[in-house]
């Protein structure tokens, strides 16, 4: 009697934990499924646009390294799996990090250094996005084509840089300037002879 309770008491155990492995089983493959689910879906929806620049913003841009090597992995579309989209926005939000603190003189003015203030921030929102356990699609769905607005006005506000240096100054403008800007308006010279002017009063 003993015997045959142990046997169906073994046998019992044996049942459960195989219908526990197969539940188990069945949520892997459920999780696996989405996960797939997702990245079709990450994959269709990753599409970013760089405009085609001047050639004045052209040659900023191929010195700036920083910029060129952001453009390179905004554009490289992960083929694998969702982690690699993951891994993907990680970079991109390194790399966009340094941007602003990397600008070529010319961009360092407070109209696009706003703008690129903002760009990393919704670079850092997709990056937070894509690496919570559930994914928000929606949400990245939305933001995908905000961060791609502001690519275009960067690149509206690098042309405007452009259109104002090829404006003429107006007769005069120049010199406006020149009396404006008190390391030109220093005559050190001047001062020097007027100071010896100055002694030679006082000695006599």
């Amino acid at each position: 009697m003993k015997s045959f309770i142990a046997i169906v008491l073994v046998f019992s155990l044996s049942l459960m934990s195989c219908e526990k492995d197969s539940q188990q089983q069945l949520e892997a493959e459920k999780l696996t499924q989405k996960n797939e689910a997702v990245f079709k879906n990450i994959s269709k929806m990753w599409q970013f646009h760089f405009p085609n620049p001047k050639p004045e913003i052209k040659a900023n841009l191929s010195s700036w390294n920083q910029w060129r090597q952001f453009e390179i992995e905004m554009l490289q579309n992960p083929k694998s799996n969702l982690l690699a989209f993951q891994l993907k926005t990680k970079n991109i939000a390194v790399k966009a990090d340094s941007l602003a603190i990397t600008a070529p003189l010319e961009y360092q003015i407070p109209q696009v250094l706003s703008r690129l203030t903002t760009l990393t921030t919704k670079i850092k929102s997709l990056e937070t996005f894509m690496n919570l356990e559930v994914i928000p699609e929606a949400r990245i769905a939305k933001l995908i084509p905000e961060i791609n607005e502001e690519i275009k006005g960067l690149y509206n506000q690098w042309d405007e840089i452009v259109i104002k240096k090829a404006i003429p100054k107006e007769f005069g403008e120049e010199q406006m300037l020149q009396a404006l800007d008190t390391t030109r308006n220093a005559r050190p010279k001047q001062m020097i002879e007027k100071m010896q002017i100055s002694d030679q009063i006082k000695d006599e």
